[in-house]
C-alpha cells in the first residue's frame, strides 16, 4: 500500500504539471493522419505491451505512409501528439543534418541516467546548451578507444573468449559425445559478452564463463527483463509526465520504492563503487605500455585536455557503466537472432564454413594463429549474415528526439493529410517529440526491396549503390542509430559478433529444436529480447539444437 500511495502522489503532482505545461505550450499535428487513440493512454500502452515488437510499426506504416501521428498518455486533454517516422530523408535530417538540434527527450534521458548514471547516453537533456557541451566532452574522451587501430587489438580478445565458450561446451555439455543437445543461447551468450566487455573496458574479470559469482555480474543478470518488461499502467502514466518535468526534479525518481527503481539504483551503486575503485587503482599505478583497455585510453585522453574539458572521476566511472550496459546485452541478443536465423537456413552455415576453411589456410600460410579484423571483414557471407540480422532484428528498435527549435522535416515520399492533401514536409514546433522507428525503417520495401520482411543475406551481396539516402552508421542500417548520438562502439560490436559467429560455426551445427519453440520478440525496456510464447514466465529464451562437428 505505501508503494501504491507514493506512486499515486507522484502521479497526481506530475499530472498537474503536465496540464499546466501543455496549456502554455500547446501544439498539434492534427492534420497528420494516425491510428485511433485510447482516451487515457493514447498509443503508449499498445506500443509498450505489444506481443511482437514491430507489429504496430508495420501496420501503421502500411496504412499511413512513412510518417504518422500517435498520441501520448493524457493526449486527449493535452494535445500530446508524437510524430512517428520511418522516412529515410526525415530520419537523416533529424539524426545527421540537424546534429544537436534534436536532443533526447527527458523521458529517454532519465531512463538512460537510471541505468548507466550520468554517462554519455544520458548527457543530452532539455537543457540543450549544457547537454551539448557534456556530450561533446564525454564523446571526445571516448573516441580514442574505438579507432580502427585500437579495434584490432580487441579482435584477439574476442576470439579467445569465443574459443573458451566453445571449449566449455565441448568439455561440460558434450563430454566427447557427438549427439545433439538443446542449449539455451540466452544463458551462454550474455555471459560471454559480459566477460568480454569487462576485460576490454577496464580489465575487470566478471568470470561468468568460469561460473564465478561476482556481485556485479549478478546485478546485471536479466536487468532489463526483470525491471522493464510489461510495465504497469500506473508506471506508463507516470513516465508519460517526465517530458514535462524539470530534468533536475527527475533525479528524485531514483528513490521511489517501486521494484524497477530499486533494482536500477542498486545496480548503478554497485557499478559506481567498482568503477571508481578501478579508476583509482589505474591512476595510482599508471598505465602499463603493454596493457591498454578502454579506460586506460580514456584516462590518457583525459589528461591531454584542459580543466574545462576534462571528465571528473564520477563521469569516468559512469562511462564504465555505460560500456557494460550498452556493450554486452545488445551484442548477445543480436547473436541469439543470428544463430536462430542460421538454424533455419543451414545452407548459409555451410557457406560460412567454406569461408572459414579458406581463411584458416590463409592465416596458417602467413604463420598466424588468429584472424585479424581485416580477415573477419573479408568473409562476405559471414558479414552479409550479420548485416541482414542487424537489419531484420534491431535490438534497439525505437528512439525519441525532441525539437530544440521550430523546424521543417523533409520527407522522401509524400504522405496524405487528413484532408487528402499530399504533404512533402512537416513543420514542427520547438519541443515537438518525434519517435524514430528503427524497426520500420530497417524493413521499408522502398529501401530494402519487396522481400524486406524476409531474412535474406543475399541482399547485402548485391550493390548498395542504388540506396540514395545514406542514413545509418553501418550498411545504411539504423540499428546503431546515426549522427552525433550514434553508437560509438558499433565497430567493436560488429567485430565481436563476427568473431563469435566464426568460432561457433567452425565447431558446431545449429538447428531448430524438435519441439519447435515459438519465438516472439518482446520489448524489455528499450531493447528487444527473444521469448518463448508459451513460456513467457521463464524470461528471455533462445533454445537451439547444437551438434558438434567432426574435427
Amino acid at each position: 500500500m505505501p508503494q501504491t500511495l507514493t506512486v499515486l502522489l507522484a502521479l497526481s503532482v506530475s499530472f498537474v504539471v503536465v496540464i499546466l505545461r501543455r496549456f502554455f505550450d500547446r501544439r498539434s499535428l492534427n492534420y497528420i493522419r494516425g491510428p485511433t487513440a485510447s482516451f487515457l493512454f493514447g498509443h503508449i500502452l499498445d506500443i509498450t505491451r505489444q506481443r511482437q515488437v514491430g507489429e504496430l510499426d508495420t501496420k501503421w506504416n502500411k496504412e499511413f505512409g512513412n510518417a504518422w501521428r500517435i498520441r501520448d498518455c493524457f493526449g486527449v486533454w493535452c494535445s500530446g501528439d508524437f510524430l512517428m517516422l520511418t522516412d529515410p530523408k526525415a530520419i537523416q535530417h533529424i539524426c545527421q543534418k540537424s546534429g544537436y538540434d534534436y536532443p533526447k527527450d527527458n523521458k529517454l534521458t532519465n531512463i538512460a541516467r537510471l541505468t548507466t548514471g550520468n554517462g554519455v547516453l544520458a548527457a543530452i537533456g532539455v537543457c540543450w546548451d549544457v547537454g551539448r557541451h557534456d556530450h561533446i566532452r564525454q564523446r571526445n574522451v571516448m573516441t580514442s578507444s574505438f579507432t580502427t587501430s585500437r579495434l584490432r587489438q580487441y579482435v584477439s580478445m574476442f576470439q579467445k573468449t569465443a574459443s573458451k565458450m566453445v571449449d566449455t561446451w565441448k568439455d561440460e555439455l558434450f563430454s566427447g559425445s557427438e549427439n545433439a543437445l538443446t542449449i539455451a543461447m540466452n544463458h551462454w551468450l550474455p555471459r560471454a559478452t559480459l566477460d568480454i566487455i569487462g576485460e576490454a573496458a577496464c580489465s575487470y574479470e566478471f568470470g561468468t564463463l568460469d561460473n564465478k559469482d561476482t556481485e556485479l555480474a549478478e546485478a546485471y543478470k536479466n536487468l532489463f527483463a526483470d525491471s522493464l518488461m510489461f510495465p504497469s499502467k500506473w508506471d506508463i502514466l507516470f513516465k508519460a509526465t517526465w517530458n514535462y518535468l524539470p530534468i533536475r526534479l527527475l533525479q528524485f525518481v531514483d528513490y521511489l520504492p517501486a521494484r524497477e527503481y530499486r533494482r536500477f539504483r542498486s545496480t548503478v551503486q554497485i557499478m559506481n563503487r567498482v568503477a571508481k575503485n578501478i579508476i583509482d587503482e589505474k591512476i595510482r599505478e599508471g598505465t602499463p605500455s603493454t596493457k591498454r583497455d578502454i579506460v586506460d585510453l580514456m584516462l590518457n585522453a583525459n589528461e591531454t585536455l584542459d580543466s574545462k574539458q576534462k571528465l571528473s572521476r564520477a563521469e569516468l566511472a559512469d562511462q564504465i557503466a555505460t560500456l557494460v550496459i550498452a556493450g554486452h546485452e545488445t551484442t548477445a541478443s543480436t547473436l541469439n537472432y543470428i544463430l536462430w536465423e542460421l538454424a533455419k537456413a543451414s545452407q548459409y552455415q555451410a557457406k560460412i564454413r567454406k569461408e572459414i576453411r579458406i581463411l584458416r589456410d590463409a592465416v596458417a600460410q602467413r604463420g598466424d594463429l588468429e584472424y585479424t579484423s581485416e580477415d573477419l571483414e573479408s568473409m562476405k557471407y559471414a558479414v552479409a549474415v550479420v548485416k541482414e540480422t542487424l537489419r531484420l532484428h534491431p535490438i534497439v528498435f525505437h528512439t525519441t528526439r525532441e525539437a530544440a527549435r521550430d523546424d521543417v522535416i523533409p520527407l522522401s515520399e509524400s504522405i496524405r493529410s487528413t484532408t487528402g492533401e499530399l504533404i512533402k514536409s512537416i513543420p514542427v514546433r520547438k519541443r515537438q517529440i518525434v519517435l524514430l522507428s528503427f524497426w520500420g525503417y530497417n524493413r521499408l520495401p522502398d529501401v530494402w526491396g519487396e522481400d524486406a520482411d524476409t531474412w535474406n543475406p543475399e541482399r547485402f551481396l548485391e550493390s548498395e549503390a542504388t540506396r540514395t539516402t545514406n542514413v545509418g552508421l553501418y550498411a545504411n542500417l539504423l540499428t546503431f542509430s546515426a549522427g552525433v548520438r550514434g553508437c560509438i562502439g558499433w565497430r567493436f560490436a560488429v567485430l565481436e559478433t563476427l568473431s563469435f559467429l566464426v568460432e561457433l560455426l567452425e565447431h558446431f551445427e545449429f538447428s531448430i529444436p524438435p519441439e519447435k519453440p515459438d519465438i516472439v520478440r518482446i520489448a524489455t525496456g528499450g531493447i528487444m529480447s527473444p521469448f518463448i510464447r508459451d513460456a513467457m514466465h521463464l524470461g528471455p529464451m533462445m533454445p537451439l539444437q547444437v551438434a558438434p562437428l567432426r574435427e
